[in-house]
């Protein structure tokens, strides 16, 4: 009865190595199953690769497009070496392999001509890059213009911008596999146009938001070609967002016809410094910043000056602008100055950014600062980039010639050829300054005629506009300026620039010079601010030279000003203290009348928008106000981060399947200080769970449990998640922690850090 007793041992055997075949062939399918959730798939590599170069796109309408060889080479560089690495490294490796690929590409980019061979770095090749990276960062932030050329160190700077964006994608989108902040981060380059108040085409956004629904769909596209199933359903929702992105242009209202007052990003940032610009847009409203001391001066004869930043001498197709700079050194710096009663006036300025500094209208000459030069071509004192201006003093000199009438009579307005020219576009403008002209009239004469009549009768001076042409009502800036003569209502640049195509009209030389008016008076001077900046024509005449003929209503510059019939007045800000090292000198009771208007040129980028005082009906937001709002905002956005981060990824693990599910339970083991190795089985975390509750597995967990393992072995249809059972289990795991590893769980999720501890089978 004994001898069948030695034969049971070697049956059980049997089963018990089936049993530990399975094991370990449900531990390989795991793992299998792991590495390719937790990797992007073929579509979803492309659609990353493709994300940062698609929302560059957007910058179109800042940077000339030149930039997208050498940037797109650069990202998809950093994309391909990261693709590269990850075939034989872990995923973080990975990206910073790639970041050495974009650092050799950068230093390649911005430092080549230190570098051996033009790519291999050395130290020279490091500083030679990071000041050249500084000086296009510095070229793009305080550009006078857009577009931007996208050459020299603006080029390296984007190049450098492509590097980093893909970066952060494959940072995100890979190693951390949260695609979705990947997009977020990518798309940062659309708030450029709106830093430059760039009416920029909706176009423009069609790409990246193509290619984030492309991001976003990839995933579900890769795991249904995987199994082998159709992915048209994925693919046809990219094709709906490509539809809507590329339908919004047709459909969505220019920026300008946006009735709502809302605050624009000069509102909320303002900058400390600001930026002088002397480029005019007829068809755009007045942007009229708070005021900001530009600088202080005195004169030799006591008396307040105009001054002169830059003149506009050429009529191009939608308004005047300035010709290519010129250097030189004259004898007399605006021609014909030399005519009149001398002065002389010290300047002593604040911390701005512009591109030339102040100097009588009619300068003689000038005491040259050092990093400025004489502008020939625009009678400019022009400054060289990055220049600091914070307490810089210089002397100039000049003449006044502010009575029209005393203009020297039988002259005309010779030698200036190139000022008489009018575009197409302003021919009609220019035939209203011929016909109020004859034939007889000397240059005199047909100054005071132009001037009559931009000054006879009822002319508004408003900084909102209704005009012809504005907006996108299918004009040009001639066009706005032909909608100015007849409705007389507009500012500074509308005035000046009609004064100046109705005296070409008229047959008499003239151009657009942008300034600032005298500014209020101050113990031992006067101070002007960003808000005496204005514009106005000046005619030459033999004899005389160039004069300022002023038109605007109230802009109280002297004998020259016109006296309109009536006129609605902008209230003169008195100067503020700046930031800047300059002084700040105190206003005596004999300042200027504040309630004398002081129409402005275009300030920008503009510290703040605004109608003006006593203008427009909308209430006004106080930028500081909303800034400290949003400052609050932005720090209580920034702790509950993780909390956000932590919550999107158990919503994308849920939708997974029982997979993602088993996985959030790992997550929330994660959360608690319980890391399971990548090679861990669904029985493992079982038992980690059953560990953690010291109570057996609840039938809600053997649901998620068993539902895991189907789906692992299983190639049929998957099972929907079980939700509920998972916030269970969850639930329970979290009660058996003490409050403030709740709370940690809660603000600071470990699980965001890491889901598994590495074992050897998993390395490499």
């Amino acid at each position: 009865m004994s001898a069948p007793a030695p034969a049971r041992p070697a049956a059980a055997s049997a089963p018990d190595a089936s049993r530990a075949e399975l094991r370990a062939g449900r531990r390989a399918a795991g793992r299998e199953r792991r590495r390719r959730l937790d990797r992007a798939g073929v579509v979803e590599t492309i659609a990353l690769a493709l994300l940062p170069l698609a929302w560059l796109w957007a910058t179109r309408s800042v940077i000339e497009p030149d930039w997208l060889a050498q940037a797109g080479f650069a990202a998809l560089g950093v994309a391909l070496a990261a693709w590269l690495a990850r075939q034989v490294l872990p995923t973080f490796a990975a990206t910073v392999a790639a970041a050495v690929v974009g650092l050799v590409i950068v230093l390649a980019t911005a430092g080549a001509e230190e570098a051996i061979l033009g790519i291999v770095p050395t130290p020279a090749s490091f500083e030679l890059a990071m000041t050249t990276l500084a000086d296009g960062v510095e070229d793009i932030a305080w550009a006078l213009q857009t577009p931007i050329p996208a050459e020299g160190p603006v080029l390296a700077a984007v190049v450098a911008a492509a590097v980093v964006l893909a970066l952060h994608v494959d940072l995100l989108g890979h190693a951390l596999r949260v695609p979705a902040v990947a997009i977020l981060f990518a798309a940062a380059p659309a708030a450029l146009p709106l830093a430059f108040r760039v009416d920029a085409p909706t176009w423009d956004l069609v790409p990246g938001a193509v290619a984030s629904a492309l991001v976003l769909a990839a995933p579900a596209i890769d795991e249904r070609l995987d199994l082998g199933r159709g992915a048209l359903r994925a693919v046809a929702l990219v094709v709906a967002a490509a539809a809507a992105a590329s339908v919004l242009p047709l459909v969505a209202p220019s920026p300008r016809e946006v009735a709502l007052d809302l605050p624009t990003v000069d509102d909320l940032f303002r900058p400390v410094t600001p930026v002088l610009r002397t480029d005019i847009d007829l068809g755009d409203e007045l942007r009229r910043p708070e005021a900001r001391p530009v600088f202080t001066y005195s004169t030799t004869d006591g008396e307040p000056i105009a001054t002169r930043l830059m003149t506009l001498p050429l009529a191009g197709g939608e308004g005047f602008v300035s010709v290519p700079p010129e250097s030189g050194t004259p004898d007399v710096l605006v021609e014909g100055a030399e005519q009149g009663a001398p002065m002389q006036m010290t300047i002593r300025m604040s911390d701005v950014r512009a591109e030339s500094l102040p100097v009588p209208d009619r300068a003689t000459g000038a005491q040259v600062p050092e990093g400025a030069t004489w502008d020939v071509a625009n009678d400019a004192l022009r400054l060289a980039n990055g220049t600091e201006t914070a307490g810089l003093e210089y002397e100039a000199s000049g003449s006044r010639f502010d009575d029209l009438q005393a203009l020297p009579a039988g002259t005309g307005s010779t030698g200036h050829d190139e000022e008489l020219a009018l575009p197409e576009g302003a021919a009609g403008i220019g035939a209203r300054g011929a016909a109020l002209v004859s034939e007889g009239m000397d240059a005199r004469d047909r100054v005071l005629a132009v001037r009559g009549f931009m000054t006879d009768g009822l002319w508004n001076y408003s900084e909102q506009l209704d005009l012809p042409g504005f907006a996108g009502a299918g004009g040009d800036g001639w066009g706005a300026l032909e909608g100015f003569l007849e409705t007389r209502s507009g500012y500074c640049v509308h005035y000046a620039s009609a004064t100046t195509a109705l005296l070409r009209g008229a047959g008499v030389a003239s151009r657009v010079v942008v300034g600032f008016l005298p500014g209020a008076e101050i113990s031992g001077g006067w101070a002007v601010s960003t808000n005496e900046m204005h514009a106005w024509a000046e005619a030459w005449v033999d004899g005389a030279g160039w004069v300022r003929v002023e038109t605007t209503p109230g802009a109280g510059t002297g004998s020259v000003s016109p006296e309109g019939a009536e006129v609605t007045p902008s209230a003169t800000p008195t100067p503020t203290p700046d930031e800047s090292e300059g002084p700040t000198p105190t206003p005596t009771p004999g300042a200027s009348d504040p309630a004398e208007p002081t129409p402005s040129a275009s300030v920008g980028p503009s510290p703040g928008t605004g109608d003006g005082p006593g203008q427009g009906p909308g209430a006004r937001i106080d930028p500081e106000a909303l800034l400290s709002l949003l400052a609050g905002l932005g720090v209580i956005a920034l702790l509950l981060l993780p909390w956000g981060l932590r919550t999107a990824l158990r919503a994308l693990r849920l939708r997974r399947g029982p997979p993602g599910a088993w996985d959030e339970l790992r997550a929330t083991l994660a959360d608690l200080g319980v890391r399971l190795p990548a090679s861990a089985t669904a029985g493992d975390v079982a038992e980690a769970i059953e560990r953690r509750t010291g109570e057996p597995l609840t039938p809600a967990a053997e649901r998620v449990k068993l539902a895991a393992e189907r789906a692992a072995f299983d190639e049929g249809p998957r099972e929907r998640a079980h939700d509920g059972d998972v916030q269970g289990v969850r639930e329970a795991l979290l009660d058996t922690a003490p409050p403030w590893r709740r709370a940690l769980v809660l603000l600071l999720p470990p699980s965001l850090l890491g889901v598994v501890a590495r074992d050897r089978d998993d390395e490499g």
